[in-house]
């Protein structure tokens, strides 16, 4: 081996290090970075060459830069960011909800219910009392008040959630086309020889960022790019550098969005609907969960003034006339209200008889519709309600533990991508020093080299 052959091993050395020690310093100032993979430059011996009959190595050089990458891992990943996203957003949008039909104060809908008819249950004691007319009629606002409460709560949750998938399918739409973009700088980075490592560990971020907001498959393709398709539909949300996108268009019927998606490289919108992730929960609540909520209040509400009313007209009041509607006709808990015709507590009709004024016959009756279960399919209005407390109870209670499940198992992936893929500033350092020390010694070995030359250009001289 010529003297020039040893400098240029010292030469590879010092250049396969410089890259080594570049690389680890990148890990370290990406250490909390999120979605960051450790790099690792990989070496290999430079080609051998022969002289004198002898193999001999030319030195050292920086085969790739290895990402360390578990595509089962991300893949696992994905899926269980879109769980966490399907269930927190439900969890979420409950637990706004939850308090409207808190009965552990005694001034919920079902404390309204109970004082209401226990105030026609007082007037039987005193059918002629001005103080107790007055209860009934204060009782009924109260609940007429708290069924239009929980109505609006309700109400406002679905506009809510309506509202909530614009800003949503926004956030989705930058995702689609940030990960189309980072796909065609991956790929010309890759078709020129380069390395596009941290590219590719931001459109992996981008990838599980959208994984929460829906559900989605996706494949690494060989040219570098991922496509990635729609779960629900099976449509193409990113297809190389070419991104779908989501709309909304108002439905003329119901007045809300309806969720519309072009797929990559196509032109025209198809109607889609989400069932998984932050888009699929946010569909759910507003046409499912929180509209059944609805729809259960609506039907106590139609029950008890239809019943009442029944009843209330069936008797006579203070002057001997017919009883009058207590409840203007109702169709739902947001349009219940006290009948504006009845001005006077006169007009409770108490007597179940014209010439009996005293008479609190038709009071004890409608004091009796509270244990009457012929209205609510069996349950009494009370129970009915209660029935509903706990499903709302319930329903909140599986969604936490849902989201407790999800957070612990997110929690664990995210350790194990850690300690697949994390920077350890600990194993970073000991490369630091190694292959500090090994730079330095490829620097003496062209010292001794240089020296050597010296010597020898000394000879002949």
């Amino acid at each position: 081996m010529s003297l020039s052959s040893a400098l240029q091993i010292g030469r590879s050395g010092l250049g396969a290090y410089q890259t080594a020690i570049d690389v680890t310093g990148e890990n370290i100032a990406n250490v909390n970075t999120a979605g960051y993979s450790r790099q690792t430059a990989e070496l290999e011996t430079a080609p051998q060459t022969t002289t004198s009959g002898l193999s001999l190595g030319n030195g050292v050089s920086v085969a790739s830069i290895a990402r360390s990458y578990d595509a089962l891992l991300q893949s696992e990943i994905v899926g269980a960011q879109t769980e966490q996203g399907y269930d927190t957003t439900t969890y979420t949008a409950l637990q706004a909800v939850e308090p409207s039909f808190n009965e552990v104060s005694t001034d919920g809908l079902g404390a309204a219910i109970s004082d209401f008819f226990g105030s026609w249950q007082d007037l039987t004691n005193n059918p002629t009392g001005t103080a107790e007319r007055q209860s009934v009629l204060t009782a009924a606002q109260n609940l007429v008040d708290n069924f239009n409460s929980v109505s609006k709560t309700l109400s406002d949750s679905i506009t809510g959630e309506n509202t909530s998938l614009v800003t949503l399918t926004d956030s989705i739409n930058q995702n689609l086309t940030s990960i189309a973009d980072l796909n065609g700088q991956i790929r010309t980075i890759e078709q020129a020889g380069g390395n596009a490592n941290e590219l590719k560990d931001q459109r992996d971020q981008k990838i599980q960022d959208l994984s929460q907001q829906i559900g989605i498959t996706y494949t690494e393709n060989s040219d570098g790019t991922t496509d990635v398709n729609f779960a629900d539909s099976g449509a193409a949300l990113v297809s190389g550098t070419k991104a779908g996108s989501f709309s909304l268009v108002t439905n003329a019927a119901t007045g809300l969005y309806d969720v519309s998606l072009t797929a990559a490289g196509d032109t025209a919108a198809v109607q889609v609907t989400p069932a998984s992730g932050k888009l699929g929960a946010t569909i759910d609540l507003r046409d499912s969960i929180l509209p059944e909520y609805q729809s259960k209040i609506d039907a106590l509400a139609t029950g008890i003034a239809t019943a009442v009313n029944a009843q209330q007209q069936a008797g006579y009041d203070l002057t001997g006339a017919a009883g009058i509607a207590l409840f203007s006709p109702a169709t739902s808990g947001a349009t219940i209200a006290v009948n504006a015709a009845i001005t006077s507590t006169d007009q409770i009709a108490a007597s179940s008889s014209a010439s009996a004024k005293g008479d609190s016959g038709n009071a004890l009756l409608l004091a009796d519709l509270a244990n009457d279960t012929s209205a609510m399919s069996g349950s009494t209005f009370g129970g009915y309600y209660n029935n509903l407390v706990t499903q709302v109870g319930q329903d909140v209670q599986n969604s936490k533990n849902n989201v407790t499940q999800d957070e612990a198992y997110t929690t664990q992936l995210s350790t194990l991508r850690e300690s697949n893929s994390g920077v350890s500033l600990d194993e970073e350092l000991i490369n630091l020093t190694k292959y500090q020390k090994s730079y330095a010694a490829s620097a003496k070995l062209i010292t001794t080299v240089s020296d050597m030359m010296d010597t020898v250009l000394g000879l002949i001289r």
